[in-house]
């Protein structure tokens, strides 16, 4: 049976000030009225039944998780302390192959944006059917539409399979985020592709790997499961190692992983300026979310929320205005907004954080 996991454990610090601890990024609404959590769900709609989602949160977020997604309070796994992606996705596996061991996983980072969803759709399900197939984890990669250092990259090597109408790749190396000039390398070959985080797997294998590579993790997840979840949450979790799915198994594979290449209209929605470029402009290029005057101003990003937003003779800024904190801060300095964050908690103004 098809599984999903969506992860919806992160901070999102470069959405600040719209996202704080109470509301990371993942329980924001950046397109429409419903949040990034929501979207990802109903995105499964059609391919994995309500009952086979499980999500993985902070401890104090599963409620509002229950109410986003109505769903019980057993899907939802709450995280004391975070550990990263591989121990989210070893304990989720142990949890659901106790239910179905023959169950396929999905797992799906909450707040990412995809345009296409048809096309997401059609490729998840060929995923499905080729990682329930051949035993392998498929990874989705994204081509790149441009020589962009923020991401990871999937190396692709020969065709291994078809499913689905998609060719299916058998994955020759990962790569992390690159230099400007090897990115335009990697563009030039062709056969490179963005490493979007998303990956289907078989629980069987996927704790057959687990076991292999991070003995300890599975260990400690096995026992969780066995009884008592809740207490044993608290109590052994922070023991698990703080570490990616991506460094604890996949790299460990070489040879033994397949990468789908799809163009779905993905991003990871990594800050601002991200969003800016992923929503509707005016005529100079303004992105206007909420009462906003715009005087000789081109290419910037105004979210307000109580108050007019004026700006005069500005370029490519990005503004948000919320009730107790204001962002002013130039589109190529949207990657630094997490050292506000850091200065913030240094200074012990929680109230902000």
């Amino acid at each position: 049976m098809n599984w999903a996991v969506i992860m919806a454990g992160g901070r999102g610090t470069r959405f600040w000030p719209a996202s704080r601890n109470a509301t990371p990024k993942q329980f924001l609404s950046l397109f429409g009225t419903k949040t990034l959590l929501q979207q990802t769900g109903e995105r499964l709609a059609g391919l994995v039944s309500s009952r086979c989602l499980t999500v993985v949160t902070q401890n104090d977020k599963k409620t509002l998780v229950r109410k986003l997604l109505k769903i019980a309070p057993s899907q939802v796994i709450g995280e004391p302390v975070g550990r990263n992606t591989a121990p989210c996705m070893i304990l989720a596996a142990c949890q659901i192959a106790r239910k179905d061991p023959k169950a396929v996983i999905s797992l799906l980072p909450a707040d990412h944006h995809i345009a296409n969803q048809p096309l997401f759709k059609k490729s998840l399900k060929a995923a499905f059917k080729a990682a329930e197939q051949s035993g392998m984890p498929v990874t989705f990669g994204i081509r790149p539409s441009g020589p962009f250092t923020g991401y990871g990259y999937l190396e692709m090597g020969p065709l291994h399979l078809k499913s689905g109408g998609f060719p299916i790749h058998k994955l020759k190396a990962f790569h992390e985020k690159p230099t400007r000039l090897k990115a335009e390398r990697f563009l030039k070959k062709g056969c490179f592709l963005w490493n979007s985080g998303m990956f289907v797997w078989r629980a069987d294998k996927l704790l057959e790997a687990a076991r292999e590579f991070l003995p300890e993790a599975y260990k400690i997840a096995s026992e969780i499961v066995e009884k008592n979840f809740d207490r044993r949450m608290v109590r052994l979790f922070p023991r698990m190692p703080n570490i990616s799915i991506d460094y604890g198994l996949m790299e460990k594979m070489k040879g033994r992983i397949l990468t789908l290449p799809v163009d779905f209209g993905w991003s990871d929605v990594g800050g601002w300026s991200a969003l800016s470029d992923l929503l509707p402009a005016d005529k100079s290029g303004n992105v206007s979310l909420g009462d906003s005057v715009l005087v000789r101003s081109t290419g910037n990003f105004v979210k307000s929320s109580r108050k007019l937003v004026a700006l005069v003779g500005m370029k490519d800024f990005v503004v948000v205005d919320t009730p107790d904190a204001l962002l002013v801060c130039p589109k190529s300095e949207t990657e630094s907004i997490r050292e506000v964050v850091e200065a913030l908690a240094a200074s012990r103004r929680s109230a902000f954080l």
